[in-house]
C-alpha cells in the first residue's frame, strides 16, 4: 500500500482525467468501528469497491479498537479531553489503514487532490482526516465530535451528492432524512450529538444498519451482471469515461434516497 507525496493537485472541482469534465463526488461513506470487530469487514469492503465500478466513494474509517484503545487510555492514565481526542483522531487513521489493506483497489490518503486521482483511476480513496480536522479550528476537541461528524465535515468540504454512514445500530430505513430525524438519533446515541448541525445541507443523508436490505442493495451493487462504468476510449487516463455517458442511479428502490437538511 503506498502512501506518500501525492503529484501537483489539479485545481479545484476539476477531475484530472476528464479533460476538464466538472469532478463531482457520488458518496461519502463512512465505515463505522464497530463493523471491524467481527470478521465481516472484508466482506463490507469488497462490496463497496465494487460500488466503485459505477460511482466515485470516498471511504471515511471510524474509530473501531483503536479508538476504544484511546478511551481506555484515557480513563488509565487521566488524560486530558483534547490530547485524548488528537490521539482518537489517529486512531481513525490506523483504521483507515486497516480498511485500504481489505479494500481491493484502495489506497489511504490524507489528501483531497489525490483522493480524486485515486477514483478517478477507478480505485477507491480512503480518507485520513486526522490533519484536515484539526486544521478546522472552530470544531470542538471532545469526544462528542466523532466519525459520524467528521464524515459530515468532509461531504460539506467536497459537496458530496450523498453522505452514508454505514454502521451497526437499531434504526429504521427512512431514518436520517430529516433534520427531526436527526436529532431524535442523536438523542438516541445512534449519531453523535454534533452530527445534526453539521450534515451538509443538500445532501442525500442516509444512517445505514449494515444488516438491513438498504445496506444489503447498496453493498451489493456492481456484481456480475450489474452495469458498470462504460470503458474509456482507447488512450484514455485509466478509469475516465466516455464523454456523455450517464451515471447510474443509486442501487435500491427509486426515489427513496431523501435529502438531508441541516
Amino acid at each position: 500500500m503506498k502512501h506518500g507525496r501525492a503529484p501537483a493537485a489539479s485545481p479545484a472541482g476539476s477531475d484530472p482525467g476528464a479533460r476538464g469534465r466538472p469532478f463531482r463526488w457520488d458518496d461519502v461513506i463512512k465505515v463505522g468501528g464497530s463493523l471491524g470487530r467481527g470478521l465481516a469487514l472484508g466482506a463490507i469492503l469488497r462490496g463497496l469497491a465494487r460500488l466503485a465500478r459505477t460511482r466515485r466513494i470516498l471511504l471515511i474509517p471510524g474509530g473501531g479498537r483503536f479508538a476504544d484503545l484511546v478511551r481506555a487510555e484515557r480513563k488509565r492514565l487521566g488524560l486530558d479531553e483534547a490530547s485524548a481526542h488528537s490521539m482518537a483522531l489517529r486512531a481513525m487513521d490506523q483504521y483507515g489503514f486497516l480498511m485500504a489493506a481489505l479494500c481491493p483497489r484502495a489506497r489511504a490518503t490524507g489528501d483531497f487532490a489525490e483522493a480524486r486521482r485515486i477514483a478517478t483511476a477507478g480505485g477507491v480513496p480512503v480518507f485520513l482526516a486526522s490533519s484536515t480536522i484539526e486544521r478546522r479550528r472552530r470544531l470542538e476537541r471532545t469526544f462528542r465530535l466523532t466519525s459520524d461528524s467528521i464524515a459530515a465535515v468532509v461531504a460539506r468540504r467536497i459537496r458530496a451528492k450523498r453522505l452514508v454512514l454505514l454502521k451497526r445500530c437499531q434504526c429504521r430505513e427512512g431514518d436520517g432524512a430529516s433534520r427531526a430525524a436527526l436529532l431524535r438519533l442523536a438523542r438516541r446515541g445512534v449519531v453523535d450529538p454534533l452530527f445534526p448541525s453539521l450534515a451538509p445541507p443538500g445532501a442525500e443523508i442516509r444512517i445505514l444498519d449494515v444488516r438491513s436490505p438498504r445496506a444489503r442493495a447498496l453493498l451489493e451493487a456492481g456484481r456480475p451482471g450489474e452495469s458498470r462504468r462504460p470503458r474509456a476510449p482507447r488512450g484514455a487516463p485509466p478509469g475516465s469515461r466516455r464523454a456523455g455517458a450517464r451515471r447510474e442511479a443509486p442501487p435500491g428502490r427509486p426515489g427513496r434516497w431523501r435529502r438531508g437538511r441541516r
